[in-house]
């Protein structure tokens, strides 16, 4: 039995409740009103027969009185017809007219006797007397009985009984059908319900005939109907998740390798010169604050070129890995070993107590590389020279000790190679070369010997010319045109290259302008270096220069900086590029994925572009590993919001396969040279994109 079942014993006692406070009210009702009436009847019958009967038997003489009374009281029967008898009493008579007693039987008959109690409805006796002319009295004794109105009242509450059990069965009735029509609807839900349960996410309740079915059957199907569009969409969702997790997983493993790049040499695996700043800044620390000695010793292979030369650079990479490995076993825990490039690695060593245990240490190294290394099941001899230059607790920085051991490394080779040679201050001639070569720099500044070539930037997708980079060359009186490479090294570390740096935004800014005046507004990059964009008055400097040239909107302008430029504050630095973006002024990370830390930068610092090294487009054509990694580049640049442009474009199959890649924007030689101003619209002018990167473009590999 349901719920819904069950109330129907309260319902029913309800009911019973109800009708029994309402026929108990009825039932006083019809009682008192067939009281009065009866008692009514009785009076007036009464009063009746004491205006016939009496004067009758008053004016009458004693033999005609008894007929005429008799005859009286007879006729009074049939107007009241719960009179059951009537008596006429005298000293000399005695009459009594009864009523028919099978009909009162009959009328009693159909009242139950326990209504009888229910009722309380009892017989009326009436007397009347009267003085005769005898000197007697004369009674008149009448008795009424309750038969008639207890049928009355027992036929109107039975009559009401059976109306109110009509109506009590048509509700129960209607109530049922309801409850079936409940029970069914139930049934119906359970049945979906367990089919969409047990995996049927397209089962459908049918409406049904009432407004509750068809709203319960809309509700459920339009939540089934969501259900199953949520697991297809899931499903969806699942399989492009798999596919984006797959690619995910490529790209970290190329991220994971452009990362180790960044600390290691690919080659030997030793650490690099990015590694060994960081490790180099410690050790100093530590040295200054123990008071030991740090020695740092910079080794350079004796001939290595001639090997190279003579049994191929397979064999020269073999060498220079048992190189790596035999002074990586030598350093253990207690040193420190990396590759700075070529055939030139720098061993840290720590903690050491004087220079007997440094030239000891130094000493069996120099035995261990002079030993025969194995190359093609031939042994081949090499030898080392070694410089070396030792922090004794003086006012000196990691680039002074490494320029030292290289100055020293020097003086080894020039004494006959094979041996190591301590840095001696008053040897190093080399460093007054170096002053005499940045004043010759500083002289070119002044007599405007400097000069600034542009290298275009196109969209190879648009085919358009979208920007330009300035690139600083020096034509020196004797030399003729030289890279930067040639010159700035020298002055990076000195106030000087601040001086370049505004000479080179000025001029820049100065042919943006005239290019603006002609109709060709080019954003043209300036590349910055370290020392100049961490001065503190960079921003108020950058402003005062813009200022001077109001035909050039700040927004045209792009500087480009290195990540190392971020090295030593990159807070500071954050704040500087955020000040000059406040300026319209946009910021490009140059070299990207050569720097010290690439995902922790282009995570910290707010830049606007990523430049693509041209060491990685160059070769990945060819190279597999270039090319994932210029791939993960232009994947982490779109998933930063960068813009991505590719430097190093040697031919137009790059260009093609860097659009396939996702790639649009590109410099190098494959799309024009550095130029002289004067040359740059002539070749603008006559730009013509390559057909081969429309092709591309209908040809894009997913990144």
């Amino acid at each position: 039995m349901g719920c819904y079942s069950r109330l129907f014993i309260p319902i029913f006692f309800l009911i019973l409740g109800v009708s029994a406070v309402r026929y108990h009210t009825l039932l006083d009702a019809e009682t008192s009103l067939a009281t009065a009436r009866y008692r009514s009847d009785a009076r007036q019958l009464d009063l009746y027969l004491a205006n016939t009967v009496l004067p009758m038997a008053v004016r009458t003489d004693m033999g005609s009185m008894r007929d005429s009374v008799r005859q009286a009281l007879r006729g009074a029967l049939p107007l009241n017809r719960s009179l059951a008898a009537v008596r006429w009493n005298s000293a000399s008579e005695h009459i009594e007219v009864l009523a028919d007693s099978q009909r009162a039987d009959e009328l009693a008959a159909t009242v139950p006797a326990w209504f009888v109690r229910l009722a309380g409805i009892s017989a009326i006796s009436s007397r009347l007397t009267v003085a005769l002319p005898d000197g007697g009295d004369g009674v008149l004794d009448l008795h009424y009985t309750p038969h008639l109105p207890l049928t009355q009242v027992w036929h109107n509450l039975r009559h009401q009984a059976v109306l109110s059990t009509i109506n009590v069965l048509l509700i129960y009735v209607l109530l049922g059908l309801i409850l079936a029509s409940h029970r069914k609807l139930l049934a119906r839900l359970v049945q979906a319900t367990d089919r969409f349960r047990g995996g049927d996410f397209s089962v459908r309740m049918a409406a049904g005939a009432t407004p509750e079915a068809q709203a319960v059957a809309r509700s459920v199907n339009s939540m089934a109907g969501d259900v199953e569009e949520l697991l297809t969409s899931l499903k969806t969702s699942q399989r492009q998740l798999g596919e984006q997790l797959n690619e995910t997983v490529h790209m970290q493993q190329a991220l994971q390798k452009l990362s180790w790049q960044n600390y290691n040499d690919v080659l030997t695996g030793l650490p690099n010169r990015a590694a060994l700043a960081a490790r180099f800044e410690q050790e100093l620390f530590l040295a200054r604050e123990r008071q030991r000695l740090l020695a740092v010793c910079l080794f350079d292979l004796d001939h290595f070129q001639t090997i190279n030369d003579r049994c191929g650079a397979e064999a020269g990479d073999e060498i220079l890995k048992q190189v790596a490995g035999r002074l990586h076993a030598f350093t253990g825990q207690a040193h420190y070993v990396a590759r700075l490039g070529g055939d030139e690695f720098v061993l840290l060593l720590c903690g050491q107590a004087s220079i007997a245990s440094i030239e000891q240490n130094v000493t069996q190294l120099m035995s261990e590389l002079s030993r025969p290394y194995q190359c093609d099941q031939q042994a081949l001899h090499m030898t080392a020279s070694a410089g070396i230059a030792v922090y004794a607790g003086k006012d000196l920085n990691t680039e002074s000790l490494l320029r030292h051991a290289d100055h020293a490394v020097y003086q080894a080779k020039l004494t006959g190679r094979n041996q190591y040679h301590f840095f001696d201050t008053n040897l190093d001639e080399e460093v007054r070369t170096h002053h005499n070569q940045r004043t010759e720099v500083r002289q070119a500044l002044i007599n405007g010997e400097l000069r600034l070539y542009y290298q275009p930037k196109v969209n190879m997708r648009a085919g358009t010319v979208v920007g330009m980079e300035a690139l600083l060359r020096w034509q020196h009186p004797r030399r003729g045109v030289l890279a930067p490479a040639q010159f700035l090294p020298l002055v990076e570390q000195t106030d000087l290259i601040i001086d370049i740096g505004e000479w080179v935004l000025r001029q820049a800014l100065w042919q943006m302008q005239r290019w603006a005046a002609s109709g060709k507004h080019w954003v043209v990059s300036v590349n910055i270096a370290a020392r100049h964009f961490q001065q503190p008055d960079f921003v108020s400097r950058l402003k005062t220069i813009l200022g001077e040239f109001p035909g050039v909107r700040a927004s045209m302008l792009e500087l480009e900086i290195l990540e190392s430029s971020a090295l030593h504050d990159i807070e500071h630095v954050r704040r500087i590029i955020r000040a000059c973006q406040a300026l319209g002024i946009t910021f490009a990370l140059d070299d990207f994925g050569t720097g010290y830390s690439s995902m922790s930068y282009l995570k910290r610092l707010p830049a606007n572009i990523v430049k693509i090294d041209q060491s990685f487009v160059r070769n990945m054509l060819n190279d597999p590993d270039d090319l994932h990694l210029v791939r993960a580049v232009i994947g982490l640049a779109r998933s930063f919001s960068l813009t991505v442009i590719a430097e190093g474009v040697e031919s137009i199959e790059h260009g093609a396969r860097l659009i396939q890649l996702g790639c649009d924007l590109a410099q190098g030689y494959g799309i024009a040279r550095p130029m002289p101003a004067d040359a740059v619209l002539e070749w603008a002018n006559h730009f013509i994109p390559a057909p081969q990167w429309r092709i591309a473009q209908f040809s894009e590999s997913p990144v």
